[in-house]
């Protein structure tokens, strides 16, 4: 059953485990994508492994929420975040596009169980919403200045991980040696002799109240979550190739511009949540969203690197500071028994929306139709902006708790 647990414990936990996930996500989405071109996978295929990662996760995120509920939260937490390193320390062993697939998509499933966990560790840790949102966006920086400092690190060992080995496995094997880390991590938010599980058919039972109580908000949450991963999977996944490919710039810059893109998604979460206290989580949030299909707009007509880059980092600001507000919204809607289920729903609409988006955004940059993608994932965060000030009209006004949240 949920029992509170220390604050201090939990949260301590959760920020070092965003700080190795950063650094290790970082170097790993830094390098990942040009490996693969460089052992001969091309735009497409990069795509369709991508895309089926995503597959994956969305196929297992829905059982394994499930599983994770009844088992218990914490074990799947520390389980599924070594796996995911220990998968991640493998990848870069291996050339072949079946290989990569395989392996990809066993990162996928545990990176899925761990996502869900994590998150619903935290919501049934914590159920004072003021602290809860306020943990998840402290994490989100976390994540963001630690992704910062990684692509600093994936700079200064470009030059030496060629040198050494031809290609790009050294920063990759560094990517998945601290990938591990993220599990000794986790498991400092476990507390011993307590595991957050649902009692026999309590699970069924839980899973059935919230589809009946929230079954039209947990169809929109899906929906959302969707439109969001398929607009923020273009720069997830796909930046390096349009840094490399479209802009012509080398590896160093390609480290560069994802420092500024850190720096930029962090402003943009210090910049957006006073003004959520002011003028509305979702509203502002809704807005932002909007907004970024102008940035990419710009950003795809722009004629210079430095014009687009400009773009591009005002729509990360507004991308990323609505992304604490997504999974506060799914914590407000768990219950108690089912709460990695509802997180399972948010992360299979991101699962799903990203694995349409990869193979689309794949097959128009393998024919050099670059601006169309970036105009593509616009248009996704235009419609991800439309469901926000939805919910904003819908509800009126944001309870008092949120709101105070929001300016801690």
């Amino acid at each position: 059953m949920e029992q509170p647990a220390p604050y201090a414990r939990i949260s301590n936990g959760f920020l070092v485990s965003q700080v190795f996930f950063g650094l290790a996500t970082s170097l790993f989405d830094m390098y990942y994508a040009l490996h693969l071109q460089q052992v001969g996978i091309g735009p497409a295929g990069v795509g369709q492994i991508f895309s089926v990662g995503f597959i994956v996760m969305a196929v297992v995120v829905l059982p394994l929420s499930a599983v994770t509920d009844r088992f218990g939260l914490e074990p799947s937490m520390v389980v599924s975040s070594v796996g995911f390193g220990l998968t991640m320390l493998v990848m870069p062993l291996f050339d072949g596009f079946a290989a990569q697939l395989l392996l990809f998509a066993v990162n996928s499933v545990a990176a899925a169980m761990m996502l869900v966990s994590v998150n619903a560790v935290v919501g049934a840790s914590i159920p004072d919403e003021q602290r809860r949102l306020s943990l998840f966006r402290h994490g989100f920086v976390a994540f963001l200045a630690a992704s910062a400092a990684g692509n600093l690190l994936g700079v200064g060992l470009a030059a030496f991980g060629e040198a050494a080995t031809g290609d790009y496995r050294f920063e990759l094997l560094l990517s998945g040696a601290l990938a591990l880390l993220i599990g000794a991590a986790r498991a400092m938010m476990w507390q011993r002799g307590t595991v957050r599980s649902a009692p026999a058919g309590g699970t069924m039972r839980a899973l059935r109240d919230a589809v009946r109580d929230h079954g039209a908000r947990l169809g929109e949450l899906l929906l959302l979550a969707g439109l969001v991963g398929g607009a923020g999977v273009l720069a997830i996944r796909f930046v390096p190739l349009l840094v490399v490919n479209h802009l012509g710039l080398d590896e160093q810059w390609l480290g560069w511009v994802l420092v500024a893109d850190r720096v930029a998604s962090v402003v943009g979460i210090f910049v957006l949540f006073p003004l959520m206290h002011r003028g509305g989580v979702f509203r502002v949030a809704g807005w932002g969203m909007c907004a970024a299909l102008l940035f990419q707009g710009l950003g795809a007509a722009a004629t210079g690197a430095a014009l687009f880059l400009l773009w591009y980092l005002l729509r990360q600001g507004s991308h990323y500071a609505q992304m604490p507000v997504l999974d506060h919204t799914a914590n407000l809607l768990a219950p108690t028994g089912a709460r990695a289920f509802v997180n399972g729903v948010q992360r299979m609409g991101i699962f799903v929306g990203s694995a349409v988006a990869s193979l689309a955004y794949g097959a128009l940059m393998d024919h050099g139709a670059y601006r169309t993608a970036i105009v593509l994932s616009g248009a996704l965060s235009f419609l991800a902006g439309l469901l926000y000030l939805r919910r904003a009209r819908a509800e009126r006004r944001v309870p008092v708790a949120v709101e105070q949240a929001v300016s801690r």
